[in-house]
């Protein structure tokens, strides 16, 4: 196996600890983006209960989303 990896070793910590604190940023921003959001409050509300509990699934879906609706609403206009 490949004893560099887990998570038990130095490196395998240094690794863990910058993923976390990646998906902590990611987390902060999404968060953010979603209170400035021009959406109703109904799915804000829903969202962040949903970037709260399921942030590893949620983050990228949301900005997935985000991105979708934001490029229809400017091929609309």
């Amino acid at each position: 196996m490949l004893a560099a990896l887990e998570v038990t070793s130095g490196i395998g910590a240094v690794i863990a600890f910058l993923l976390l604190a990646l998906l902590f940023l990611f987390w902060i921003v999404s968060l953010y983006l979603l209170v400035t959001d021009a959406i109703g409050i109904g799915a804000k509300v829903l969202w962040f209960v949903f970037l709260t509990c399921l942030a590893p699934i949620a983050i990228p879906l949301y900005f997935l989303v985000r991105a979708r609706r934001g490029g229809q609403t400017a091929a609309a206009g």
